[in-house]
């Protein structure tokens, strides 16, 4: 074949090779526009007026999923600071008594847990810092803390138990505006959802210090009961290891509901609607002890 065609051969292949790689990869993120990072999070947070109450329930049995037992609860607070930061803070309280009663870890002395989290993040969006503590009710001390700390594009993770064996360091790469939470504390909103997007976040278990990479997808639009009404949302899948937790949000970016796995136990964290009392822990309706 003439050098000519060749050369031609070639502009043709690579024409085409560039055009479905358009097509597939850099056309349907441009037209799903950028998904929510850490500034877009905090700040459509910080548009509620007060602190967030979340219901925390266990599923006991998977194939009925409506049947519920609270086993605690958890309050979420985003606000801008002075200087144009943002401040998301959260306090858990967890009955570990109850929330352990159907599995093998059942009869084990029940101790009330608190889990206090503060997040410090920069007026450009940037995480700068966050702090956990974990806390036992008639135990003296907490029983373990997490710190992170960002610089120079690095998250540096430091956790202390009571136990030297709980004590470690880690440190991570961090994207600027990118997304960190812990596990037990529900983000309030996810705003700028479409179908299609995805994205990756840090999560950090509050309760071994351990972080992941977790790889988000916003899967598909559905219906849900949330307060006693069929509420239109996108369904929100996020993927570390073999772990799948699902968040469901509303069209407007409010999340509703936040699915939780465990190891022995599946929890749900739901949004209180505005005004109602706050959850303790009690019972599934027709359980017996």
């Amino acid at each position: 074949m003439p050098p000519r065609l060749v050369s031609l051969a070639i502009l043709v292949y690579w024409s085409v090779a560039a055009f479905f790689l358009l097509t597939w990869e850099v056309l349907p993120e441009m037209t799903l526009g950028y998904p929510p990072d850490l500034r877009a999070i905090a700040s459509a947070a910080g548009t509620n007026p007060g602190p967030v109450t979340w219901s925390i329930d266990v599923i006991d049995d998977r194939g009925k999923p409506d049947v519920r037992r609270t086993v605690g609860s958890a309050t979420t607070e985003s606000r801008r600071t002075e200087e144009g930061a943002y401040e998301m803070t959260s306090h858990v309280d967890v009955d570990a008594s109850e929330l352990l009663r159907r599995t093998p870890l059942a009869g084990a002395p029940g101790v009330h847990l608190t889990i206090d989290g503060r997040y410090d993040v920069s007026p450009r969006g940037d995480l700068r810092s966050f702090d956990m503590e974990v806390k036992g009710a008639g135990l003296g001390d907490k029983l373990f803390s997490v710190e992170g700390r960002v610089a120079d594009g690095v998250l540096e993770v430091s956790s202390r138990g009571i136990a030297s064996l709980l004590n470690r360091r880690m440190k991570f790469p961090y994207e600027p505006k990118g997304v960190v939470y812990d596990s037990l504390r529900p983000l309030d909103r996810l705003p700028g959802l479409q179908v299609g997007q995805r994205w990756d976040v840090q999560v950090v278990n509050p309760l071994s210090g351990t972080v992941e990479t977790a790889r988000v997808v916003v899967e598909k639009r559905t219906l849900i009961d949330w307060n006693g009404e069929a509420v239109s949302a996108f369904e929100v899948v996020q993927t570390a290891g073999p772990i799948r937790a699902r968040t469901w949000v509303a069209l407007d970016g409010v999340i509703l509901r936040q699915q939780v796995p465990m190891p022995v136990v599946e929890m749900i964290l739901e949004r209180l609607p505005d005004g109602a009392p706050k959850p303790v822990a009690e019972p599934a309706r027709g359980d017996e002890r």
